[in-house]
């Protein structure tokens, strides 16, 4: 009997046993290289397999880009179910996308772009889980989830990540601060409560808040911490480049006594960001860091007086926007290459690409001129 996930053979005459050689067969399997595989799939590719889930209307396929790495994605099209149900389909071309929610495989790029339309950088006129201001060159997010202490879910994170892509992309913006609405809590990172609904849960590409797997900052970030910044919170304010907290603020990373772990980058940024001993203390015991040991181990730049952290946040954002925008985009790019190097010197040592693009902006010129002319520089951002 032969059926899709077993094999069964009856006989009325016993036989004896063989010596099984599946231990042999295995170890041969695994000593063969494996094929890469790809997390995040992006382009055309061909198919491998596949399983139709006709319950559920979807099906789960296996495919491998052009470059030979494999995937696994799914879909719910119906025009690529009834291919896939259609003749022989394995080794037909197909077009895979990865989201923060899944991968996703459609026969086509242009069905691919039909359900899920390219969205270009920008801001909408108003948002459900966020508020957005714009004050000249500075941006202001807040998450205004203040009755669940501003915790995240997939609806706010996609939120976040589509303000996050808008302000990088906008040249007329320079700084931007991340908050959380009221005075309990920055974020109590991710919606527990939601979790346990059995809804989906998933994160964007760029991690949480757009913002913990981001691959690159190259603009200032500014987390202004009021309250509790716990969890996925304390993750978004380890990967902002600076923290304002006020006087009352708490950072901390309790996965462990949830069953869970810092996985949005706390297990790797506070390590680098405090002592690691302090660091090992808080992660493995879940406690946490007032606003004043926080400050002694280097976590956060500037502390506020209670429920002032937004405030001085937006002085410390008028400082940097006194300097050049290129300078300081400059000096973030170049701050992140030498991270890549262990040794002071050789860190110091490599010309930058940065450094020079710097040295024929207009704004290089600018500074000098000003400073010779004794007026206030006007920068161009160029």
């Amino acid at each position: 009997m032969l059926s899709k996930y077993s094999a069964g053979v009856y006989s009325t005459t016993p036989a004896p046993w063989r010596p099984g050689r599946s231990a042999e067969l295995q170890a041969e399997l695994d000593a063969r290289p494996a094929v890469p595989t790809a997390v995040h799939p992006d382009g055309w590719a061909t198919l491998e397999t596949y399983t139709v889930q006709h319950a559920a209307g979807s099906a789960v396929v296996i495919g491998r880009l052009d470059d030979g790495r494999r995937f696994l994605a799914s879909t719910k099209d119906e025009e690529t179910l009834g291919r896939l149900l259609d003749g022989e389909p394995i080794g037909s071309k197909i077009h895979v996308r990865s989201f923060g929610f899944g991968n996703r495989v459609m026969m086509t790029a242009e069905r691919m772009d039909e359900l899920f339309p390219p969205r270009a950088p920008g801001f909408r006129d108003d948002y459900e889980h966020i508020l957005v201001r714009r004050d000249g060159h500075l941006l202001e997010v807040t998450i205004n989830r203040p009755d669940s202490r501003n915790s995240l879910h997939p609806p706010a994170n996609a939120e976040l990540d589509e303000v996050f892509d808008a302000y990088f992309a906008d040249p007329a913006l320079w700084v931007a601060i991340i908050t959380g609405a009221g005075d309990k809590a920055f974020s109590a990172g991710n919606d527990l409560v939601y979790s346990a609904s059995g809804k989906p849960m998933w994160v964007p590409r760029n991690g949480f808040a757009g913002l913990t797997s981001r691959e690159s900052l190259p603009k200032p970030v500014i987390a202004a911490v009021n309250g509790f910044a716990l969890g996925g919170g304390c993750e978004i304010a380890l990967a902002c480049h600076l923290v304002v907290a006020d006087e009352t603020a708490q950072f901390g990373l309790p996965e462990v006594r949830a069953g869970l772990v810092a996985a949005a980058g706390g297990l790797v940024r506070l390590p680098r960001a405090i002592p690691p001993k302090v660091a090992r203390d808080v992660i493995l015991t879940g406690r946490r860091l007032s606003a004043a040991e926080a400050e002694s181990y280097g976590l956060i730049s500037r502390v506020a007086p209670a429920g002032q952290a937004p405030a001085v946040a937006r002085e410390l954002a008028a400082a940097i926007l006194e300097g050049s925008p290129t300078s300081v985009r400059t000096s973030l790019r170049i701050m992140a290459e030498a991270d890549g190097f262990a040794d002071t010197v050789e860190a110091v040592r490599p010309p930058s690409p940065a450094l020079d693009e710097l040295l024929v902006s207009q704004d290089a010129f600018e500074g000098p001129a000003a400073f010779a002319q004794k007026r206030k520089p006007v920068w161009r951002n160029r």
